[in-house]
């Protein structure tokens, strides 16, 4: 019991230094699902354009209502980007996120912010 207790605590210590270990486009699945999981931390909520507007809803493993099923080529961090394939009615969708924020730098703050697929600038206000 006591093995398995310590072999568990050794195992999801191992996962924490794995982002910045391997390069992003490592193809060990469990490499990725990890980085992603903790990159998908960076960016949970709902994100508006600059007219107030909501434009996007992420929650852990999903986003805007349809399940992330894979990603890809996450860069874990702040800043930081990666693909997120999510499953619609009409098939998979691949979106591009790319974060930023949330932390002091130089006496300002950074707000959080993300960017889908290379548009518009999405903060959480």
């Amino acid at each position: 019991m006591k093995k398995a207790f310590f072999l568990a605590i050794a195992l999801g210590l191992g996962i924490f230094p794995v982002c910045s270990v391997f390069s992003a486009g490592q193809n060990d699945g469990f490499v990725r699902v990890a980085c992603a999981a903790e990159a998908e931390q960076n960016f949970v909520g709902n994100w508006y354009d600059q007219s107030g507007n909501l434009v996007i809803s992420i929650r852990p493993g999903v986003i805007n209502s349809c399940r992330i099923v894979r990603a890809y080529d996450v860069t874990g961090g702040n800043p930081g980007s990666g693909h997120f394939v999510i499953l619609e009615a009409a098939g998979e969708r691949d979106l591009f996120i790319e974060w930023e924020g949330g932390y002091w730098q130089n006496n300002q703050y950074v707000e959080p912010h993300i960017m889908v697929n290379h548009g518009d600038r999405l903060s959480r206000k």
